[in-house]
């Protein structure tokens, strides 16, 4: 049985919303190379230090876009910003520009039991024209 592409990636982004796991409920989830939890699931969360904004593109201009793109992506425990996977996007530019400022932020890594972890976190960027 062959399964679209697209329908792929809906199921693997519903896992990643919904935090369904395949194993023991009680293990954090895994991205093959270190653990990935939960806001629930940890001591402190990662902190944000600097979120910087994302462009408006000219096309999403002159178009007048508007609206949120929303990202789901991973804040590591070396203080990168990985796994970024669009929620909901915008035309235009929009969404690439977030991914891209995204990949900027910087933060201080979740704390469990006195070490960084990784964790998963949503973030939500506002389009709108003045």
């Amino acid at each position: 049985m062959q399964i679209s592409s697209s329908f792929s990636c809906l199921i693997v982004l519903l896992v990643l919303i919904v935090g369904v796991r395949a194993q023991d409920p009680a293990k954090p989830v895994s991205d093959k190379t270190e653990n990935l939890y939960k806001g629930s699931e940890v001591t402190a969360k990662a902190h944000v230090k600097k979120k910087p904004d994302p462009r408006y593109t000219k096309d999403a201009r002159k178009h007048a876009v508007e609206g949120t793109v929303i990202l789901r992506c991973v804040f590591s425990s070396t203080g990168e910003v990985k796994n970024i996977h669009v929620v909901s996007g915008l035309p235009d530019g929009l969404t690439e520009s977030a991914v891209e400022a995204a990949k900027k932020i910087k933060f201080t890594p979740a704390m469990k039991d006195g070490h960084p972890v990784s964790m998963w976190m949503e973030l939500q960027y506002n389009f709108h024209l003045y």
